[in-house]
């Protein structure tokens, strides 16, 4: 185990923890429905159950999200063991893989998904979303700026 998978497992394991907790702080601190405001209009805590994909994404769809998460985690943990990769890489895919897994865990045991974060202007989301999200983005990004080897 190398430098960069150390830094994938606990990037996703830190991602997973974090997700866990505030999720298991909002189920307890605000009922299902409701909504604490946090910054005005802009920001709210936003107690809701989504059964689909990140940001509410195809709610009827459950199950076929749970089978996606798995095939994720295991895929991105072949991926990461299999190839060689740098450090940021490897935190990219941790951020992917925390949320994959979180998300994932909570469908399993829940049947949906917690999402809180309520911008207003945007589907109700939760750290896993943002994980993903980010770490998806963030792949993309340095792949378009990667300078071409020739």
């Amino acid at each position: 185990m190398n430098t960069a998978r150390i830094v994938f497992v606990v990037v996703a394991v830190a991602v997973f923890i974090l997700d866990r907790i505030t999720k298991s702080i909002v189920a307890a601190q605000v009922p299902y429905g409701t909504e604490v405001s946090v910054a005005g209009r802009l920001v709210g805590i936003t107690n809701v159950h989504n059964s689909g994909a990140a940001f509410g994404i195809a709610p009827a769809a459950a199950g076929i999200f749970l089978i996606a998460s798995l095939v994720v985690a295991v895929a991105l943990a072949v991926y990461v063991f299999r190839t060689v990769a740098g450090e940021w890489t490897y935190a990219m895919l941790g951020l992917i893989m925390g949320g994959t897994v979180g998300n994932g865990y909570e469908r399993l045991v829940n049947g949906t998904v917690t999402d809180f974060i309520n911008f207003h202007f945007w589907p109700v989301f939760n750290v896993a979303d943002s994980a993903v999200t980010v770490g998806v983005v963030l792949l993309i990004a340095s792949y378009a700026l990667r300078k071409p080897t020739s």
